[in-house]
């Protein structure tokens, strides 16, 4: 999953022409989604989906909603847009469990793809797996399609990393115990530095789902994935990785 904060249509469609093999999300980063003007953003969905690429709106914007108690006029704006997936956070609100399954249903209820997040975004927030685990089932069980574990743009001193953006191993330890792969698979872990890009590869595989990389690192993370770096080539240097005629 990439993260768009901003940038216009011409680059948008170059990355989508590059990258889009590579890229199943792009997400309109924070709030950004009301900003736009309305025809370049009608625009931009319309690449992305000729492109096979979800875009969809951040979490953010969903909570600003919720918040304002405008849930409703929400979905008919981004529906109205032709958004056809949306995001369901608590990052910065309290989200009771009863409301966020109520929400996630109701969303279901219009037509959306739900995808949810877990855990706060204030620095030092982080979460015991006991937490993620219990709203990873929870929401799968209410019909969301992924679970985002919460990283931020910066990816530190928060979800699973520390200060310095170093992660957690005891704690990807712990899921790999108690989360069996056939529903670990369903979870999309925000990694926007380099070495943590590494280490959940290194550690999930190199189709592990990564989100908020920055658009210019589309390549980057493919070539991680692919063993085409130092970083990660003794992990698939004895699979095919081109074919020359």
């Amino acid at each position: 999953m990439l993260i768009d904060k901003g940038i216009g249509l011409s680059f948008f469609e170059e990355l989508l022409q590059l990258s889009g093999q590579y890229t199943d999300y792009i997400k309109l980063g924070f709030g950004t989604t009301v900003l736009y003007p309305y025809d370049l953003l009608k625009k931009k969905i319309e690449l992305a989906k000729n492109a096979n690429v979800i875009l969809y709106p951040g979490g953010t914007l969903y909570e600003i909603a919720a918040h304002q108690g405008v849930l409703k006029e929400y979905f008919d704006y981004i529906q109205k847009l032709g958004f056809d997936h949306i995001e369901i956070s608590d990052g910065t609100i309290d989200l009771p469990y009863r409301i966020r399954r109520k929400t996630i249903k109701e969303a279901l209820e219009r037509g959306f793809t739900v995808i949810t997040e877990c855990g706060k975004k204030a620095a030092g927030s982080h979460f015991e797996v006991k937490d993620l685990e219990r709203t990873l089932y929870s929401d799968l069980e209410c019909g969301a399609s992924y679970v985002i574990v919460e990283g931020r743009e910066s990816g530190e001193n928060v979800g699973i990393f520390n200060a310095k953006g170093l992660i957690d191993k005891e704690f990807l330890l712990d899921i790999e115990t108690k989360i069996p792969n056939d529903i670990r698979k369903f979870l999309i872990w925000e990694a926007p530095q380099k070495k943590q890009q590494i280490e959940l590869i290194q550690f999930w595989g190199r189709n592990v789902n990564i989100g908020n990389v920055q658009c210019e690192d589309s390549y980057n993370l493919e070539c991680l994935r692919r063993g085409l770096r130092f970083d990660t080539f003794p992990l698939n240097r004895s699979q095919a990785i081109m074919q020359i005629d």
